[in-house]
């Protein structure tokens, strides 16, 4: 559909001075789009220009340039006898403004004029960073095209957030939506060796914003033709591959979804903040809207006159037991050569026919299950009874050339996924999610999921309670919220052998002796205690040349040692923490030029289902002495783990004699056992029977402080925060692969220390499950960790009292100062908050989502030549990311929003030069815009 866009630079403040000898600036905004250009007036010798008098600067372009291209405005400085100097740039993506007007109600009721950004937005350069602001205003406006052959997808929402948004109502899930684009590198071609850097990192910037938005364009087809309207669980990545050029994939679940009205809310809406009068009247106007006025929180209240749900279809899922029939099979009745065709993926983006995309891509259904290519879904927390059984983590992966591509790879990955789903007797995967990781010419591509078993006939709107950690469901819901903890097989017949024992709770299905699971843990699975954050790392040295067919060979014959070695360390410190499931796991692997080392994350529950663990045993020679003191240490650090998780509960009864199926069941209160010098090395998790062994077995007696987290925050006493910790030390190689992996392990402890110790001043707080990347540049190791801390209500306590650990003592002026304020945000209700809040949780605590506007994705390129000066790489690294986080608040604002909820930061790249002292850094930055109040 042909669209116009209109663009108003109103004015601009704060600008460098350009001009030395008068101390002024004679700006004026260069208004670019597609192949078109526009110039303001001159502003002459003023910081803070003002063009009062502008017109509307128009574009009429077509729907492939609405989506692909970004408007870019310049801010100059003009010279009447040299080159006019550049400032910075403003570069928006018009993508989050086609959703908001394709999505607009064509009423009479409803404002005229398409959606608008209008707000001060802050002046970036590649080079000086933030350099003043422009207070701008633009306008989207659609026309309707009904063609069915349109290359646009304008219709399709798209959110971050890994559920179905708050605030609206699933109808059906379509299924799995996939896109990958290949484009050259700017950084990489040959006119980059005589332009200037600010001039190759704008067009480096401005590439990989046009591939976002290509690939966002490509997706939503996908979605369109499935007959979706919205596409959740949205992830997008860049993968630099030098020379080969750069991949932007992204991956997503097709659904359709409906706003829910709530009549009784729309007086609570606050205006879009930062706009003109004049647009703020219409926004005032148009608050009584529906579209406009959207539920809190996931499964919410119904409307007033809800639809009648469909009749409930026969569903083989539906009535599982332990060994689910009709559409399962096993591993080797499915062929990885041979794909169904009824579910193909990987038709051209264009319709084939005459509208033939949905009979090419069926949608996802409880029939059809076993016939899609893909039946993967990128969700990671869903209604209760969307999952009847877990089978398990399944994982793929492999090594290949960087050749500027690799969907041919991806899609063996994905087939793959799918047999080891299948062999779990699962129809489906959950929580699917891939990475790859380059160094040189070498990637290692990674797909990974969750296998279970779902019922797509389940209500996706039935209310979802909170299930106390310390209480489970009572009654008859007993065997209903234990059940996705139940193996989908019989036990004798599952593709390996496993430790099953009876269900804890219902005592009629087998259970694992430990569940590792990518989603989240389902709300009404009962637990004991609470969750903490687990981290293993592994690490092996390259014995090849790191570049050509030699490394990929060498990296691909050490890949499954290095998998067995973090298995093998992520159950023993799931076990001393008293734990046994995983949830949320989330494994990296990074390629360096000497060694791989691979990250394994997640969160650690005490299941009720599941049989309690048993500390790690431990297998030495009848010599070593040393062996019966670290079995006793072992003893120690796990009894204390356990009491300070709140898993030291006593056993019910009968779960000691439920060791049949091969888990080891531990009494409480019983002695530590003896050291067992002939035990069967299959039940062993420890051998010592080298120094590397030893000292990991050392490692695991040391208490370390796990911060509590949780996968639905409790009721927060302030705004949640949003941080991002980035480490960067030196990786000693030395010895074998076991030298290797402590070191990286305690590069991984120091920079958890330093997130704990940056938190301390909100302690009271939880923390949401934290994401870690990870990267090996040259001989380093770079691991970034973002998450949200939520500050918890603190009884008895003045929320700003002094600490011993505090760095600065505040005076009294400024205490009595900050604490009336603070008491009084706190206790109001309905108050609309004035700051943007970001979040990497759905939704923020405590407030309710008046309505949830669009997604947006940010892209920055910055370079310096004066890293000393900033105060080094690290210096460097926290001026830009403040920068960046300025900007995307700004944008959220324009936008209309407060809070920046399912926020994400990507660090593609970071780059140091200490002889020239450069500096280089690329950061993609992005969320859902929702506005909110208390």
């Amino acid at each position: 559909m042909p669209g116009k866009i209109k663009v108003k630079v109103l004015a601009g403040r704060n600008l460098p001075v350009m001009d030395r000898a008068s101390d002024t600036t004679d700006a004026f905004v260069e208004i670019k789009f597609g192949g078109v250009t526009h110039k303001t007036d001159v502003c002459r010798k003023s910081l803070n220009p003002h063009w009062n008098n502008t017109e509307w600067y128009r574009f009429e372009v077509d729907e492939s340039e609405l989506q692909d291209e970004p408007l870019q405005l310049r801010l100059m400085d003009h010279d009447t006898y040299s080159a006019n100097d550049a400032i910075g740039k403003v570069v928006i993506s018009l993508a989050p403004l086609l959703a908001r007007e394709a999505n607009n109600p064509k009423s009479t009721t409803a404002p005229h004029g398409g959606a608008v950004l209008s707000g001060w937005i802050p002046v970036f350069d590649t080079m000086h960073g933030i350099r003043g602001e422009l207070n701008v205003i633009v306008k989207v406006e659609l026309f309707s095209d009904f063609n069915k052959y349109k290359t646009s997808s304008c219709g399709v929402q798209f959110f971050h957030c890994p559920m179905i948004p708050p605030g609206y109502r699933a109808n059906s899930i379509h299924g799995f939506v996939e896109e990958l684009v290949v484009n050259d590198d700017p950084e990489y071609q040959w006119i980059d060796k005589i332009r200037t850097p600010r001039a190759s990192n704008e067009a480096r910037q401005v590439a990989f914003i046009k591939l976002s938005n290509q690939v966002q364009r490509l997706v939503g087809l996908k979605a369109a033709e499935l007959g979706a309207n919205a596409v959740v669980g949205y992830q997008q990545d860049f993968d630099l591959e030098g020379e080969a050029g750069v991949v932007a994939r992204a991956v997503g679940t097709a659904v359709s979804i409906t706003p829910i009205p709530t009549p009784s809310y729309p007086n609570n809406i606050p205006p879009c903040t930062q706009q003109s009068e004049r647009d703020r009247d219409r926004c005032d106007k148009d608050k009584g809207s529906p579209r406009h006025a959207r539920h809190e929180s996931y499964g919410g209240r119904d409307p007033p006159n809800p639809p009648a749900p469909a009749p409930a279809m026969q569903n083989p899922s539906l009535n599982a037991t332990s060994t689910p029939m009709g559409i399962h099979r096993r591993s080797s009745d499915s062929d990885l050569s041979v794909t169904p065709k009824g579910g193909s993926l990987n038709t051209s983006a264009g319709n084939v026919g005459s509208g033939g995309g949905a009979i090419l891509r069926p949608s996802m259904n409880s029939n059809n299950l076993d016939m899609l290519e893909y039946p993967f879904l990128t969700m990671t927390e869903f209604p209760p009874g969307f999952i009847v059984h877990i089978g398990g983590t399944v994982c793929a992966r492999s090594v290949k050339l960087a050749e500027g591509g690799g969907e041919g790879a991806w899609a063996e990955l994905r087939t793959e996924l799918r047999a080891h789903a299948r062999a779990l007797r699962c129809n489906a995967v959950i929580a699917y999610s891939d990475s790859a990781a380059i160094c040189e010419d070498v990637c290692v591509l990674s797909a990974s999921g969750t296998a279970a078993v779902i019922n797509l006939d389940c209500d996706y709107n039935v209310e979802c309670e909170q299930t106390p950690a310390q209480s489970g469901p009572k009654g008859g819901a007993e065997a209903d919220a234990c059940s996705a903890a139940h193996v989908p097989y019989a036990p004798g017949s599952g593709p390996y052998r496993a430790e099953l024992s009876l269900c804890a709770q219902c005592r009629r299905a087998r259970v694992p002796s430990v569940l590792l699971a990518t989603c989240a843990k389902p709300s009404t699975m009962p637990t004991h205690g609470k969750a903490v954050t687990l981290t293993a790392v592994a690490a092996r040295v390259r014995r090849a040349p790191p570049t050509a067919e030699p490394g990929a060979r060498d990296i691909s014959d050490q890949l499954p040692f290095l998998e067995y070695e973090l298995h093998k360390l992520l159950l023993a410190k799931l076990r001393m923490q008293g734990a046994n499931a995983l949830f949320s796991l989330c494994t990296r692997v990074a390629v360096g030029e000497r060694c791989v080392v691979a990250l394994a994350s997640g969160a650690a529950y005490r299941l009720r289902a599941l049989p309690p663990p048993a500390p790690p045993a431990l297998k030495a020679s009848e010599s070593d002495r040393d062996a019966t003191e670290i079995q006793r240490a072992l003893r120690d650090a796990f009894n204390a783990n356990k009491a300070a998780n709140g898993y030291d509960v006593g056993c019910s009864a009968g779960v000691s004699d439920m060791s049949g199926g091969g888990a080891l069941a531990e009494a409480e209160g019983e002695e530590p056992p003896a050291l067992d010098l002939c035990a069967d090395k299959d039940a062993c998790v420890l051998e010592l029977d080298e120094a590397e062994d030893v000292e990991t077995a050392k490692s695991l007696c040391v208490r370390r402080g796990h911060m509590r987290v949780y996968s639905r925050p409790p009721p927060a006493r302030a705004p949640p925060l949003a941080f991002a910790q980035v480490w960067r030390a030196r990786l000693t190689l030395s010895g074998q692969g076991g030298a290797a992996s402590q070191a990286a392990e305690r590069h991984v402890a120091r920079a958890l220390d330093g997130v704990t110790y940056k938190l301390r001043r909100l302690n009271p707080c939880a923390l949401a499950i934290p994401k870690f990347q990870l990267e090996l540049p040259e001989d380093e190791i770079q691991l970034v960790v973002s998450g949200t801390a939520i500050p918890l209500p603190e009884p008895g306590a003045a929320p700003r009292d002094l600490r011993d650990d505090d760095i600065f003592a505040l005076d009294e002026e400024q205490l009595l100062r900050n604490g009336p304020a603070h008491d009084e945000d706190r206790n109001l209700v309905g108050q609309i908050p004035t700051t943007v809040s970001l979040t990497t949780l759905s939704d923020v605590s405590g407030s309710r989502a008046v309505r949830r506007i669009c997604a947006i994705r940010l892209l920055f390129v910055r370079e310096t030549t004066t890293v000393r000066e900033m105060g080094g790489l690290s210096g460097f690294l926290h001026t830009f990311t403040c920068e960046v986080l300025a900007i995307a608040r700004a944008h959220t604002a324009a936008l209309g929003g407060n809070a920046l909820t399912s926020f994400y930061l990507t660090q593609l790249m970071l780059q140091d030069n200490a002889h020239k002292n450069q500096g280089q850094c690329l950061l993609s930055v992005g969320g859902d815009v929702v506005q909110i109040t208390y």
